[in-house]
């Protein structure tokens, strides 16, 4: 009975963080944002576990920018309603280079489908955040050559 308690009691400890962070997990509407962080994490995953507060607490900063932001948490398995989530979101091409692997965010051009950095546990919160940026304003001058102001 006390070993059961004992790995209980390590589930919950090494699951638990997983399920406190706010979702990312709701669809972008209407007129999504070209700039695409999407996550692939699972609660098995060491580098997830270094990544994502970094990202989270860069994210809580980045607000009201235009960026859309997308999680894919392997945590369970269940891959078909992450399938269906990347092609909602109009990745699905990146969902599928990715085939499950986890440990990164990638920053992309949701447009084009390019890659632009593929963010790791090496990266701390000041280079999330400048690696941020640097895309938003990238996409925001793509954004004004194409589609010049009148």
């Amino acid at each position: 009975m006390r070993l059961v308690l004992v790995v209980l009691v390590a589930l919950a400890a090494f699951l638990g963080p997983n399920f406190v962070r706010a979702s990312w997990d709701e669809p972008v509407s209407a007129g999504q944002p070209r700039l695409v962080a999407a996550m692939f994490r699972s609660s098995w995953c060491s580098a997830c576990r270094i990544l994502e507060p970094r990202v989270e607490d860069v994210r809580e900063a980045f607000g009201e920018a235009p960026i859309g932001w997308v999680r894919f948490n392997f945590t369970w398995g269940e891959r078909g309603g992450l399938r269906d989530l990347a092609v909602e979101e109009g990745i699905a091409p990146l969902y599928d280079r990715m085939d499950g692997r986890t440990g990164f965010l990638v920053l992309m051009d949701r447009e084009t489908g390019q890659v632009f950095e593929i963010v790791t546990m090496d990266y701390g919160r000041e280079q999330i955040r400048e690696a941020l940026e640097r895309w938003l304003i990238v996409v925001e001058r793509l954004e004004s050559v194409e589609h010049p102001a009148p």
